[in-house]
Formats: C-alpha cells, sequence, structure tokens
C-alpha cells in the first residue's frame, strides 16, 4: 500500500512539473501581427513540447500597463510581457541607446545602431536574471497635430498627449513641456472632445487607432525611436527542463527575429501614408541641433 501511494504521489509531482502555462501579457491588439504570430508561436511550442509547455496571451493591455504588468510578473500572476522600452528600463536602467530625443535623422541610422546593441541589451537583461527576445522594431514617433507645430513654443502651447512614462515625462521636463495623462483608450475621445489637439506617436499606432483621421498636420521630424522587447524573468523557467527550454527559447527567438523584418516593412509603409494623408512640416532646425546638444 505504501509503495503504491508512493508511486502515485511521484506520478502527480511528476504531471504537476511536466505541464508549464507561460502567461505573458501585451499591449498590441488582438489581430495585431505581434499577437498572432505570438499565438502561432505558442501553438508551435505546445505541439514541440508534447503539451507540456504552452503560452497564454493576453493582449490588448487587459493586464494593464507596464508598471503594472512587471508588478504582475514579480508576484507571479504572469510571466512575462511584450514591454515597451520604457517599461523594460524598469528593468534594467541602462537601455536608452536608442531612446533619446531627435537622436536620429534616418531610421537606416537606428538600424546600423542596432546592430550592435540588438545583442548589447540582451545582454543587459540577463545580467538583471531576464530573458529578452528582440528588440522589435516600432517605428519613429512623430508630432501629429490640428494646427502647424514648428516649435517648442509651438508645442508648449498646445493639448499635447504624450505616454505617462518615465521616460517621456523626463523627456518633457527637460524640455519644459507639459502633457495631458490619460489611458490610450481615451485619446480618441480626447481628440473628439479638444481635449488633446496634438500627440507624437508612430504613425502605424496613430492609423492602427484612427487617431491620424482627427489631424491635419504632420511634423516630418523624427521625435523618438520606439521599440521593444519580449521579456521573461529567468524564474518563469522553473519549472521547464532543460531540453523543452532550449526549444522554447529557440521558437521565441526566431519569432521575434521574422517579427521585427516584418514590422520595419509596417512602419515604413504607415509613414508613407501618413505622408499621404496629412500635411507635411518640419521641426525649427536649430531647435533640433540644440537639444540634440543638451543630450552630449
Amino acid at each position: 500500500m505504501r509503495i503504491f501511494a508512493f508511486t502515485f504521489l511521484l506520478l502527480l509531482t511528476g504531471l504537476a512539473s511536466a505541464q508549464t502555462t507561460l502567461k505573458i501579457a501585451t499591449l498590441y491588439p488582438p489581430g495585431s501581427d505581434a499577437v498572432k504570430s505570438l499565438q502561432q508561436t505558442a501553438l508551435d511550442i505546445r505541439d514541440r513540447t508534447g503539451g507540456d509547455v504552452t503560452l497564454k496571451i493576453y493582449p490588448g493591455g487587459v493586464m494593464g500597463d507596464d508598471s503594472t504588468v512587471l508588478r504582475k510578473i514579480k508576484i507571479r500572476q504572469l510571466h512575462g510581457a511584450l514591454l515597451s522600452g520604457s517599461g523594460l528600463d524598469q528593468i534594467s536602467p541602462n537601455l536608452k541607446d536608442l531612446s533619446y530625443p531627435f537622436q536620429f535623422d534616418r531610421i537606416d541610422a537606428v538600424y546600423d545602431a542596432r546592430e550592435t546593441l540588438d545583442t548589447v541589451f540582451r545582454q543587459r537583461l540577463k545580467d538583471q536574471n531576464w530573458l529578452g527576445f528582440g528588440p522589435l522594431d516600432g517605428g519613429f514617433s512623430y508630432l501629429m497635430s490640428q494646427e502647424p507645430l514648428k516649435t517648442l513654443e509651438d508645442v508648449r502651447e498646445s493639448k499635447l498627449w504624450l505616454p505617462n512614462t518615465r521616460d517621456i515625462r523626463e523627456m518633457a521636463e527637460d524640455l519644459d513641456v507639459d502633457f495631458l495623462a490619460m489611458n490610450i483608450s481615451d485619446v480618441l475621445t480626447g481628440l473628439d472632445t479638444g481635449a488633446v489637439d496634438s500627440l507624437i506617436a508612430p504613425p502605424s499606432a496613430a492609423i492602427t487607432l484612427n487617431w491620424h483621421s482627427r489631424f491635419d498636420y504632420f511634423t516630418d521630424t523624427p521625435v523618438l525611436y520606439t521599440w521593444g522587447m519580449l521579456a521573461l524573468p529567468e524564474s518563469a523557467f522553473r519549472s521547464v527542463s532543460d531540453a523543452h527550454r532550449v526549444l522554447v527559447e529557440q521558437a521565441l527567438e526566431n519569432w521575434s527575429e521574422n517579427l521585427d523584418k516584418r514590422l520595419r516593412q509596417a512602419n515604413e509603409n504607415a509613414l508613407a501614408a501618413i505622408r499621404q494623408l496629412l500635411t507635411v512640416q518640419s521641426f525649427n532646425p536649430s531647435q533640433v541641433r540644440e537639444i540634440r546638444m543638451t543630450q552630449l
């Protein structure tokens, strides 16, 4: 009887340790390439591990913003997230190499820098006991507005919305620019009611969320490069066997590499569309140079 009970206990333990669900949150909306491709990768991982490892994806920000998601990861309510560059900064504070305002004029210069920095970013996360898959291209953020905005003075007088992240707050403080803080889901209402008349966002996001339809002007001067990574703490793999962990990591590395390529093309297409839909203007070049000098 004791042998039977011991054997039964071993079977239960084996089943419990063999089946692992990694819960991953993202702000990307359902139906987006990022979410659909990650869901397909989840199916591939399930098949390759014989159902022992599965990924459950929570899209559309249902688990909260980056800060909220990171708190949930800390208490193991979640196991990972597709985080923005500013969200990743909460894990490792030295990931700003691509994120200074008006740092780049051309996207090619970003991709040249990423040839080295992609590996550097992943290593910096690893130093904090996190695994990073990416980076994933978000494209440049640009200023879009209902009135022409060509100088910092124009921006300071506008009703500007920006994501309320630490990096954005620091940038706004450095430039002495006030902005409105509201959830992404409320921005369209803010534009319709007049609470917001300008914002800084990637063209792909502006088109996806239909923000672009509320604007007349597009300032064709890159403000910030946006990017993200899928990040999971090492502890998320605690109950995953070494063999299955290798399979999961390979699958996620392939997913991030392929998605990054597609996002680059999608962001380029979105930028071309915005330039056709809105009146294009440029930011004051002397102020751009002045802002860059303050970052040296």
